[in-house]
């Protein structure tokens, strides 16, 4: 029998293509370290606060920022609070470094940049798309 193959201390998943599973040949593609922490941290940005069976914690809770009277502005101000508390919550992140954001009101669509420290000290950014 061979030895177990050592622990990645960032985790390892199924990789997700577009919320979809992945397959290679004939099984699941899976994701490791750093790649699987970005994932991680993305699917927790994507998935809305409280919507999650198993852990009603988990989420962005982004609706009360939508509603908010204020502008952009305050919208943005909102989101970062609400995205700094959200990846913080996951042990692996020492620090949420930055969250900038880029918006087209072309689609109504607001792209968050987010830099991150990981424990080990390596950083790392992740991308999602927020509608406004």
């Amino acid at each position: 029998m061979p030895p177990p193959a050592p622990l990645e201390p960032l985790g390892r998943s199924l990789l997700l293509d577009d919320g979809d599973l992945v397959v290679r040949g004939t099984g699941l593609a899976d994701v490791r370290g750093l790649a699987n922490l970005v994932q991680a941290l993305t699917v927790r940005l994507l998935t809305p606060y409280g919507s999650d069976p198993c852990d009603h914690r988990y989420g962005l809770s982004a609706g009360q920022a939508f509603t908010h009277p204020g502008g952009t502005r305050v919208l943005k101000d909102l989101l970062r609070l609400e995205i700094v508390r959200t990846l913080a919550a996951d042990p692996r992140v020492r620090e949420v470094a930055d969250v900038a954001f880029t918006e087209d009101p072309a689609v109504r669509v607001l792209t968050v940049r987010v830099l991150v420290e990981v424990l080990d000290g390596r950083t790392t950014d992740l991308t999602a798309e927020v509608e406004v």
